[in-house]
């Protein structure tokens, strides 16, 4: 038995009890954010093995049909929201008039994801440090600001000793317990508790939105070559709204009106930055891809 691992759970665990004592002293239900992947996986568990009274909340953005089977048939305690009854790409043309959300202006998190309406007061995630770079002082405790961290402090300090009395989250407060966890622990965790797997790392690091405007074109082209009608449904999704847009890319003065295919994948590339030589290969692949699907269709 690894004595290191057992150390890092039991200290998890003891975070988790102590965040729920605390929630019961500020008259907060302790909300569980899970999205289907190995880290929120892992919280939840640690949560169940507390013995702490809690709900998990997945909000639907634009998670694979795998992502979605995997949380319904492993997790069915766990409770789906979205605020909208159409999907991700609708949604572009109904609500946004065919404007494509880029790393500036991602509202399809705000509108799904991150829905201000789906803010938890008192939540547990499973952030992690070595994620990113932003994450890297992130602590284990976080409460919104500095005003209510010194009206709670008193008995905030009786339960947390260790330094992990961040501010600005957007709940109240907020419990990372695996924030020190490197990558190979959570998977440990999941194998020596024979948790599921979720099928979408066969093929993915990371487990969320198909696709996304804030990653790049090599993380996005997994699934544009997996579905390359997606690309299609970009582009009727851009035409169909009210704005009338172009294709143009303009920091490049590059119209692309006659290659919407390469306007889509640009756009998938942090919003449309330069592909680098492999990429560019990348592409070609996908392009041939979605040549195939259309000439079925």
């Amino acid at each position: 038995m690894n004595i290191f691992q057992q150390e890092i759970e039991q200290q998890a665990m003891d975070r988790i009890q102590k965040f729920s004592k605390i929630a019961d002293k500020m008259g907060f239900e302790v909300c569980l954010g899970f999205s289907g992947g190995k880290d929120s996986q892992v919280i939840y568990d640690l949560c169940l093995r507390s013995g702490i009274k809690f709900k998990a909340y997945f909000n639907h953005s634009f998670e694979s049909n795998t992502t979605l089977k995997f949380i319904r048939e492993n997790y069915p305690n766990v409770i789906k929201r979205r605020d909208h009854k159409y999907g991700f790409i609708e949604n572009i043309w109904r609500n946004h008039g065919g404007l494509l959300p880029t790393v500036q202006m991602a509202y399809c998190c705000q509108d799904y994801k991150h829905n201000p309406k789906y803010v938890d007061k008192c939540i547990i995630v499973g952030v992690r440090k070595s994620e990113s770079f932003k994450r890297r002082t992130r602590t284990a405790f976080g409460i919104k600001n500095k005003t209510l961290l010194k009206k709670n402090k008193t008995f905030i300090d009786e339960y947390f000793t260790e330094n992990c009395q961040s501010t600005g989250t957007s709940s109240i407060i907020q419990l990372n317990p695996i924030i020190d966890w490197r990558e190979d622990e959570v998977w440990d965790y999941i194998k020596k508790h024979n948790l599921p797997i979720n099928p979408e790392y066969k093929t993915r690091k990371r487990v969320g939105c198909i696709v996304c405007p804030k990653t790049n074109f090599t993380n996005n082209a997994k699934s544009l070559l997996k579905y390359p009608k997606l690309i299609d449904a970009f582009i009727k999704a851009q035409e169909k709204g009210h704005l009338n847009l172009d294709w143009k890319i303009i920091r490049e003065n590059l119209d692309l009106k006659d290659d919407k295919c390469l306007y889509i994948c640009r756009w998938l590339n942090h919003s449309f930055m330069p592909f680098t030589p492999k990429q560019e290969l990348l592409y070609q692949k996908v392009k041939e891809a979605y040549k195939s699907f259309r000439q079925k269709y």
